[in-house]
């Protein structure tokens, strides 16, 4: 029974180093077997000793060198939200056409399989960068960071709040800038006055908030704890906002206007979830004393 476990490893190996590993693995499992038990002969207990030693192909496994590591182990969870994400995002997106009278069984063998070259198309790239590396084409390298993360450098950040009042001052006057526009822009433009009434006013205070918070910011020369957590408020503030104004009714009177700019505004929800999420994951993590507890007298 071992002679024919231990060629079942062989058998897995490559061929120059079979019949060396072969004779050490044999050697190895006679002497278990003789810490098991006196009768060698008892195939029970050869039988229960193989299984707890591991399939012949675990077995080959440890004496093989470790072959190239496509995905690296930390690297798993990244590649597997990845991938579900991008599924999900492409079944999302197209099952609702199930719903406008496409056969579920024409949209699984469309739309629904072939979601799957999303992990495909990632995994491809894990494997060209590792061949990249292999070829020396592409070396990683660390780099030091900056000491204190939170500073900020206040030019890049003034021409940054210049930008932002330059382009909400144009949000606000949009209305009577279209109005004053030769046609068809009025028509094309027109906002719907139910919106500029109830919904439109709320952006204003989020503007303001957000300009003021990045202004203290700028003034003191880096993020604090309060300017950051303001900062990331404001960016959930936004994105309610911007649900709201995507389903509680029409942004233009124009249903060609009203539709793209809600596509719009999805992608900017996006985008603003998106960096919420990579600053929360990025968030510098701080190592803490131990608390030292007062022993009793």
């Amino acid at each position: 029974m071992i002679e024919a476990y231990v060629a079942e490893v062989m058998r897995r190996l490559p061929r120059k180093e079979r019949n060396e590993i072969g004779l050490e693995l044999r050697d190895l499992l006679t002497q278990m077997l003789a810490e098991r038990a006196q009768d060698a002969a008892a195939d029970e207990v050869v039988l229960d000793m193989l299984r707890d030693f591991g399939t012949p192909t675990e077995v080959a496994a440890r004496y093989r060198p470790p072959g190239v590591v496509i995905i690296p182990a930390e690297q798993t969870r990244t590649f597997a939200l990845l991938s579900l994400g991008g599924i999900a995002l492409q079944w999302a997106s197209t099952f609702p056409r199930v719903f406008d009278g496409q056969p579920l069984v024409a949209w699984w063998f469309t739309w629904g399989l072939g979601a799957f070259w999303w992990p495909g198309f990632l995994a491809m790239m894990s494997l060209m960068g590792v061949f990249a590396c292999q070829l020396g084409m592409f070396k990683p390298t660390w780099k030091s960071r900056t000491v204190d993360p939170e500073r900020i450098n206040r030019t890049s950040m003034a021409f940054g709040l210049a930008g932002y009042a330059i382009g909400v001052a144009l949000m606000i006057c949009m209305p009577w800038i279209t109005a004053v526009m030769p046609e068809p822009m009025p028509r094309i433009f027109a906002f719907d006055p139910t919106f500029l009434r109830e919904r439109a006013p709320p952006v204003i205070l989020l503007w303001l908030g957000g300009f003021v918070t990045m202004f203290v910011a700028m003034r003191k020369g880096r993020w604090s704890k309060l300017t950051r957590n303001l900062s990331a408020a404001f960016g959930l503030g936004f994105v309610a906002l911007l649900v709201w104004w995507m389903t509680a009714g029409d942004i233009f009177l124009s249903p060609a206007t009203d539709e793209g700019a809600k596509g719009a505004l999805g992608l900017v929800v996006a985008i603003i979830v998106a960096d919420l999420a990579y600053r929360l994951y990025r968030r510098r993590p701080r190592m803490h004393a131990p608390k030292i507890k007062a022993s009793g007298t």
